[in-house]
């Protein structure tokens, strides 16, 4: 009796701590971001290739909702964030673990800001090339075979654009969007040993900041500004911050002219930047300034009672650019200089910042722009 009784007592010491180290065991963690994984979505992970294809975890797990494609909240419940991706646990509806669809939702915040022209149907799939018509979108090399040997359709779901030239941060380069995922082709030397990666779609989404971090930032005045910026990934990275640049900008009746003394690293190519305001969304042009100090002056106009004519580089543009008349119509008080911040980006973008009235205009790469007073 008294030998079972000591059996009994050895099994039950030996399972009590049984339960707390199963658990235990169950969590991966990584000094590399200070978050583990564990349970379903450790299983889905490991299962479905571990940290090339979903890199680091970000977050710990928590409950969250996800809006459906027209922005409506479609589904709530356990979400763990990784570097390249959002698994959401179903379990409860029966699904298991599920990607999320990043690539979905960050390319609709790319459409509705016009960064990106919104997907065009094509036609069929070119030589070597695979069409799906469900989504209009083919997928060709070299992501194609990135795409089939990774998992395809359940990894990356549907290609959602064709290849187009994207900036992300400090980074610039052909990009492919599919429902859960944003492919890369990265450059390599030599020639030919180019590479496709994964983005790190999850990080921009849940970070809100680029994959690739540029060496340098804004004045931090200018920080809050440009955070609520809806294209700012896209401007690349700042070349450099020029202080005290000679400034000038005319309000006219559709829209705004802007001067800046020099838009390079020399501040020698002074150049004017149209603001249409008509129709909806804004959007510029780029001229350079040929106004010649000296030049010929035209002949005066006569501006309806109130309205005034530009002179000087805003009069050549005006005059002599094709539609620019026509868009803005007359000014609507004179031109009016000043000095501020001139930042051009690597993406060709640019701010402009007049620190006078404290109002900002932020250039997209693409002649998208937005411009308000700068938040404090």
């Amino acid at each position: 009796m008294r030998h079972i009784l000591t059996l009994l007592l050895l099994l039950v010491a030996g399972l009590l701590p049984a339960a707390p180290a199963a658990a235990q065991s169950d969590r991966l963690c990584f000094p590399e971001t200070g978050y583990c994984i564990s349970g379903a979505i450790r299983a889905y992970w490991e299962r479905n290739g571990g940290l090339p294809i979903f890199g680091y975890p970000i977050s710990d797990v928590a409950i969250e909702s996800v809006q459906n494609d027209d922005t409506s909240i479609g589904w709530q419940g356990p979400v763990q964030w990784f570097e390249r991706d959002r698994l959401e646990d179903h379990s409860a509806e029966g699904l298991g673990v599920l990607a999320g669809r990043l690539g979905a939702e960050q390319l609709r915040n790319l459409t509705l800001s016009l960064v990106v022209p919104r997907p065009e149907p094509v036609a069929g799939a070119a030589p070597g090339c695979r069409y799906f018509p469900e989504t209009s979108h083919s997928i060709c090399e070299p992501f194609l075979s990135y795409w089939e040997r990774n998992g395809g359709l359940e990894r990356f779901g549907y290609p959602l654009s064709e290849p187009f030239e994207l900036t992300v941060g400090a980074w610039s380069g052909t990009v492919q969007y599919f429902e859960r995922r944003r492919m890369e082709l990265h450059r390599r030397f030599p020639p030919g040993a180019d590479e496709v990666l994964l983005g790190l779609l999850a990080r921009e989404l849940h970070d809100g900041v680029p994959s690739a971090v540029c060496p340098g930032g804004v004045p931090a005045e200018l920080q809050r500004s440009l955070d609520s910026v809806a294209f700012k990934f896209q401007l690349g990275c700042p070349l450099a911050i020029q202080t005290d640049m000679p400034l000038a900008q005319q309000p006219f009746e559709r829209g705004v002219m802007v001067w800046v003394a020099g838009t390079d690293l020399a501040r020698q190519s002074p150049a004017i930047y149209v603001v249409r305001t008509t129709p909806q969304p804004l959007a510029y042009t780029r001229y350079p300034d040929t106004a010649a100090e000296g030049g010929p002056v035209p002949p005066p106009e006569s501006p309806p009672p109130g309205l005034y004519e530009p002179i000087r580089g805003f009069g050549k543009v005006w005059r002599e650019q094709p539609g620019v008349r026509e868009s803005l119509g007359w000014a609507v008080a004179p031109e009016r200089g000043d000095s501020g911040v001139f930042i051009p980006y690597s993406s060709g973008g640019a701010i402009v910042w007049f620190q006078s009235d404290d109002f900002v205009y932020f250039f997209a790469p693409n002649g998208q722009v937005t411009a308000f007073r700068r938040h404090q």
